[in-house]
């Protein structure tokens, strides 16, 4: 986690970046061709378009999983809480102006080309 100097990030950024997360692929979509001179929205437009990758593959699993009974409705209950919670975490992230770099999500992320921001 690397916090940027507010005076760094301009409101204005701050929303397309807060937009990318909550919108998820469609927000991501959004500051990528609206706003491609906004380096912290753009960060978290790959962010979340990560997101959007590891959450398609996270509820195709727990769908396998649901068919087995308790323990793969247990499993399931995990993965979307496990979600949620990353979910929340990154809209905190992005008001503290903090380049976060969740585990699984960042490292997708590095494969499209957050590194090059």
């Amino acid at each position: 986690m690397v916090a940027q100097q507010p005076g760094s990030v301009s409101e204005d950024e701050r929303l397309w970046a807060l937009i990318a997360w909550l919108l998820s692929i469609v927000g991501a979509v959004l500051v990528l061709v609206l706003k491609p001179g906004y380096r912290y929205a753009k960060y978290w437009a790959y962010l979340s378009i990560s997101f959007f990758i590891v959450l398609i593959v996270a509820m195709f699993v727990g769908r396998v999983l649901a068919f087995i009974p308790f323990i793969g409705w247990f499993f399931l209950a995990l993965i979307e809480l496990g979600l949620v919670i990353t979910w929340i975490i990154g809209i905190v992230r992005v008001l503290q102006i903090t380049l976060w770099k969740p585990p699984i999500v960042y490292d997708i992320a590095k494969m499209i080309g957050i590194e090059s921001l």
